[in-house]
């Protein structure tokens, strides 16, 4: 029961700390993909239709308005998150990468997410939810382990110790007599943790939000705004990435403005930049599609509703069955210091080797007659010889009322 409420309360807990890993995964990625495409789009499309553009000012003005604009949509998402190691700015001499090669982001199932920490500025390394998932299923199965070998350990001793008491095996009992002093010291210790991680549990449990707070702020220098959104999601909260996701908007708005335009108006009098065209506004339809998948996972409700499950998990069934194998250690503790404090009464009661051999030496003379009937003989030699029943005393005796005559 307490091992079974136990893991029922890791199990809520590590799958909604996977989820939301999933989650800020899924966040980097799409940032990171959004900018990479806007990279793309810079360094390669954007960059021949200026050149194609060079004798034309007015197209040549919206291509360069557009590049700003993709470089501003870079700096506001960097903001949010720093753009991954793999993001390399040397894709800018490529002229020849086409926007074909970047599609949206395909989401995957937490179970299969990427236990990398994140680069967002929403989760710091030492609270990485993958990794504290991870951690917290190993440690599981270790504790799961450890408390069956030590019921094993329990059911051994005491099975033991009846069968020697029942035998009157003397090695026997010392032999599980040392077992049980090894399991009473592990079911104290065992209890100690246990009474330990519960006190600390109840005081996280108690104020988890300033918890949190404190010490990923302190740690990792995370906004407590930014923590304090997602870890209350109130409803008159504003997000802190509202104004940078609002400006992003009107800039990829901005862009589609003018890419829409010079599809317009250029295509007639230079029909070379159709494919750099065409090119620019797939990567553009695409970083709209992440886009808004990012505004989507931004918001606080899924994290937050994460990170209730997490504490539901931890606070109540995990603290339930805390307490349920607190109270089986307890138990089991005072089980064994009352065998072990019987135990020299029952040796005691044992018969004594020299009785042991006496009786040997008893059964050894006549192998036919039977424990009782020697010991009744031995019993019997003790009190005495008993009359005779008949009594033959001489040839003139008579009894005193016969009648026969006297023999001459």
């Amino acid at each position: 029961m307490a091992t079974v409420r136990l893991m029922m309360g890791m199990y809520q807990l590590t799958s909604s700390l996977l989820t939301a890993n999933y989650t800020l995964a899924s966040i980097d990625l799409l940032i990171s993909d959004t900018i990479t495409g806007l990279q793309l789009s810079i360094s390669g499309p954007l960059a021949s239709m200026e050149e194609l553009f060079t004798g034309s000012k007015p197209f040549l003005v919206s291509t360069r308005n557009c590049r700003r604009l993709s470089e501003n949509v870079i700096n506001l998402l960097s903001s949010i998150s720093l753009a991954r190691s793999s993001i390399d700015t040397g894709l800018g001499n490529d002229s020849s990468i086409s926007g074909a090669s970047i599609t949206p982001l395909t989401p995957v199932p937490p179970s299969v997410a990427p236990t990398l920490v994140p680069n967002s500025g929403l989760m710091a390394s030492p609270f990485s939810p993958g990794w504290a998932a991870n951690t917290l299923m190993v440690n599981e199965d270790y504790r799961w382990l450890s408390y069956v070998l030590l019921l094993l350990l329990d059911l051994i001793v005491c099975l033991f110790i009846l069968l020697g008491l029942a035998k009157q095996a003397r090695w026997l009992l010392i032999l599980m007599t040392v077992l049980a002093w090894l399991a009473l010291f592990l079911s104290w210790g065992s209890l100690g943790l246990e009474t330990a991680t519960v006190v600390a549990l109840s005081d996280f449990c108690s104020d988890p939000n300033a918890f949190v707070l404190n010490s990923t702020q302190f740690n990792s220098g995370t906004s407590s705004d930014v923590l304090d959104y997602y870890l209350t999601c109130n409803r008159r909260m504003n997000s802190p990435f509202q104004q940078l996701l609002t400006q992003s908007q009107r800039a990829l708005s901005n862009i589609h403005t003018h890419l829409s335009s010079l599809d317009r108006n250029a295509l007639t009098q230079f029909p070379k930049a159709e494919k750099s065209l065409r090119d620019v506004q797939q990567i553009l339809n695409s970083t709209e599609g992440n886009f808004h998948q990012l505004v989507a996972l931004l918001n606080c409700r899924g994290l937050n509703k994460d990170y209730i499950d997490s504490l539901k998990g931890l606070c109540y069934d995990g603290m339930e069955g805390l307490l349920y194998l607190s109270l089986y250690s307890f138990l089991s503790a005072l089980a064994f210091t009352a065998i072990l404090c019987s135990l020299p009464g029952a040796w005691r009661s044992f018969p004594s080797e020299s009785e042991e051999y006496e009786d040997s030496d008893s059964e050894s003379e006549d192998p036919f007659t039977s424990h009782q009937a020697r010991r009744q003989t031995s019993s019997g030699s003790q009190r005495g010889a008993m009359a005779p029943f008949y009594n033959y005393p001489g040839a003139g005796w008579t009894p005193p009322f016969s009648s026969a005559p006297p023999l001459p």
